[in-house]
């Protein structure tokens, strides 16, 4: 059963106050300012210092405990030291924030990172040193095409505040830390895309790194590719049979061409590395980068006068031989949901509340929703299919015998089965995305949810029982259809009339000779494969770690009148925060830009492990980032004879890596060589042997040309494509 604690009915500006004293700061703002010359910047600089890199820390101490390394590290123990370390830093504003940074962070983040060594591994454990041993050697030229923030992003254009960051990056290195610890507003500015075109600001250029350095580590030793990379040198691939596009992820896709010239270049190193070798091309792609090259697929046998790249509809069979798609986000991430719907992440919504308090008066949820809405890219991340795949609700998680206890520790998964899966699949009811708890009367007083939000009782097709509570009844629902509704319907122009459409349905109603197609390039619900009945695609993925899939949502008593959080002069310092009971008023004619306030959020205080609810958010089967349904409906779909998707035939295996965390001595802090998690994929020992033998095309045909399926995906598949308002 659903359970809420109980809340204040007072409307207060609690959570700026509980900030205040979080960081020692008391209620008047000239305490601040008159702290001395610079001394409020220095000391908000401090504070930022101090916030990331105990997130950092409680990032890597999470991860450390899910894959069963001992740790004497606590949340509530980092905590105590922020708060005293927060308390020195308002304290000590004479010190300089060289000094400051020299003696109390710098230390911090070297133990963390000292932590996280990725030694690369030695070569006799190595399953590309071990088929190079039994004769594999380098043979079809490899691209890598990384996906969301995994490639680093320069600097080559910059208001004064941050000119001295030429050529260095801003994001993906020990500089990005650096920069934002020493000015968060420009920091944040910068990494802004302009909100009415989705390209560079005025006087503002980042652009992505290249190289295999872009991706290679994310951040000091935090390995991403590494470790494909060397797998593949030990069979003989270097630099020049192999290369690394990558890209600004923050650019909706058609705006990576528009700008860059993305596509293009990718399409030109393709038939380059074709033409100097006689062999056909492996993409191999990542995340978002699946994503990416869906749409490139599509893009590149398009003509040009509709926007693609001319290549003409034989060029895909002709270039390529295959796609590894890595863990990739074909329909979507339900976490792009609460990022650009609040401001929200599942990693700051449950963070404690002191970290939290922090948190939201020093970088506040609506400064992260002005970042995340002005990236297009996230919109392209959003789910895909609609309610006829995501609202059946066959792949949420039900804990046999109602298990109960801290969702992280059931990672077993073979344990969970679907909600539905006891029911008739005849029923029409469909389960809702959000759930909004609207009692407000009984909380305190403001503004309902947004105003397309259905009231529960009205929707006769919404299945009401998983949503039943004797306490606080939630009374409004979404489904995915609605939040797709509500988020185009407030986002930019450009977005929803130049980039993406979130109707898949109505993508198959547009001619393939049209320039209204590109809007669905990159969804494979709603387009083709290409020609190319000889080029094989891999989906290689994680499964068996609990994966966000759907929300509930509850008024945010403390923001119901917008404070003006983060309010800066010009030299940085905060100058306070202003904040009323008025509801804000609704007004159809403001632009998306005036909407970035939200007083919704998450809500925590919904938990159900049996139902695999925890704090909020409902989770499926996956691979701790995407879902299930995201990494493997589609691959199996496009097997299926004589169906829309695939009809050229194109041949597709779907690669399923079960979840099993170890500690490891050479490399903590990730999941060891058969961890499924989204990123450990890419070291995982079962991708890096299939991804040698297919660019190698050694024996692929007895260990990888053939599916290995360890989720109960086939079961999740047929319940959707069997009930009345489901499947594609």
């Amino acid at each position: 059963m659903l359970k809420r604690r109980k809340k204040s009915n007072k409307t207060t500006c609690s959570a700026s106050a509980s900030a205040r004293a979080a960081i020692g700061v008391s209620n008047s703002s000239d305490e601040v300012v008159h702290r001395g010359s610079g001394g409020a910047t220095r000391a908000m600089v401090r504070i930022s210092a101090v916030l990331i890199a105990s997130l950092v820390v409680g990032r890597m101490t999470e991860s450390m405990k899910r894959n069963g390394h001992k740790t004497n590290v606590t949340e509530n123990g980092w905590t105590d030291t922020l708060q005293n370390m927060s308390m020195d830093a308002f304290e000590s504003t004479k010190s300089s924030y060289d000094e400051f940074y020299q003696k109390n962070v710098q230390p911090l983040l070297t133990s963390v990172t000292s932590k996280l060594n990725a030694t690369l591994s030695d070569e006799k454990s190595r399953p590309g040193y071990r088929l190079a041993q039994e004769g594999a050697k380098a043979k079809h030229p490899i691209i890598f095409i990384p996906g969301f923030i995994t490639a680093g992003l320069e600097v080559w254009g910059a208001e004064e505040c941050a000119k001295n960051l030429f050529r260095q990056r801003i994001w993906g290195s020990l500089t990005m830390a650096q920069s934002f610890f020493a000015d968060r507003n420009c920091w944040r500015k910068h990494l802004s895309l302009d909100r009415r075109s989705g390209l560079d600001p005025e006087g503002i250029r980042l652009r992505a790194a290249h190289g295999f350095d872009a991706a290679d580590y994310f951040i000091a030793t935090f390995w991403v590719f590494a470790k494909l990379i060397e797998n593949l040198a030990d069979v003989g691939y270097d630099g020049e049979r192999m290369s690394m596009m990558s890209f600004d992820w923050r650019l909706g896709y058609r705006n990576l061409e528009k700008r860059d010239g993305y596509f293009t270049k990718l399409k030109y190193t393709i038939e380059a590395h074709h033409e100097t070798t006689g062999e056909k091309v492996v993409l191999i792609s990542h995340s978002m980068g699946g994503t990416v090259t869906h749409y490139f697929l599509q893009w590149v046998v398009a003509e040009k006068r509709y926007g693609g790249g001319g290549g003409g509809k034989n060029w895909v069979e002709t270039f390529i031989h295959s796609w590894i798609n890595l863990a990739g986000t074909l329909l979507g991430v339900p976490k792009a949901t609460p990022a650009l719907l609040s401001g929200e992440l599942k990693d700051t919504a449950v963070i404690s509340p002191q970290l939290g308090s922090i948190l939201e008066h020093y970088f506040s949820r609506e400064w992260r929703k002005e970042l995340w809405t002005s990236w297009g890219s996230l919109y392209g991340m959003l789910p895909k299919g609609g309610d006829r795949l995501w609202g059946i609700g066959a792949d949420l998680i039900d804990f046999v015998g109602g298990a109960s206890g801290d969702l992280d520790e059931m990672s077993n998964m073979t344990t969970a089965v679907a909600s539905l899966k006891n029911k008739e699949v005849t029923s029409k009811k469909l389960v809702p995305y959000i759930v909004w708890s609207n009692k407000t009367d009984d909380m305190c007083s403001g503004p309902s949810p947004p105003d397309n939000t259905t009231p529960l009782a009205t929707v006769p097709n919404i299945e009401q029982e998983h949503v039943e509570t004797e306490e606080i009844p939630p009374d409004h629902v979404w489904s995915l259809d609605d939040t797709l509704e509500h988020l185009y319907s407030h986002a930019e122009e450009h977005i929803k009339t130049d980039l993406f459409s979130h109707d898949s349905q109505n993508g198959w109603k547009k001619r393939s000779s049209s320039k209204d197609k590109q809007m669905h390039w990159h969804d494979p619900a709603a387009t083709q494969l290409p020609k190319a009945p000889s080029m094989r695609i891999y989906c290689v993925y994680g499964v068996g770690l609990p994966t966000e899939r759907a929300y509930h949502y509850k008024v945010d008593c403390s923001s119901l009148g917008p404070p003006t959080a983060n309010v800066t002069d010009d030299a940085g310092s905060v100058s306070g925060e202003q904040c009323s009971d008025d509801a804000s008023s609704e007004d159809d004619s403001h632009s998306a830009s005036d909407d970035l306030h939200s007083p919704f959020i998450i809500d925590t205080d919904v938990t159900d492990a049996s139902r695999g609810i925890q704090m909020g958010v409902r989770h499926s089967d996956g691979d701790g980032s995407v879902a299930l349904l995201s990494l493997g409906y589609m691959c199996q779909k496009w097997k299926e004879p004589r169906n829309k998707y695939n009809p050229h035939r194109v041949q597709v295996f779907s690669r399923e890596k079960k979840h099993k965390g170890t500690a490891q001595i050479r490399d903590p802090g990730r999941g060891g060589p058969e961890s499924g998690e989204h990123c450990d994929i890419l070291g995982n020992d079962g991708t890096l042997e299939d991804v040698v033998r297919i660019a190698t095309d050694f024996e692929v045909d007895i260990h990888v040309n053939h599916d290995e399926i360890k989720s109960d995906l086939m079961r999740i598949m047929d319940e959707i494509d069997s009930h009345p308002n489901g499947g594609l």
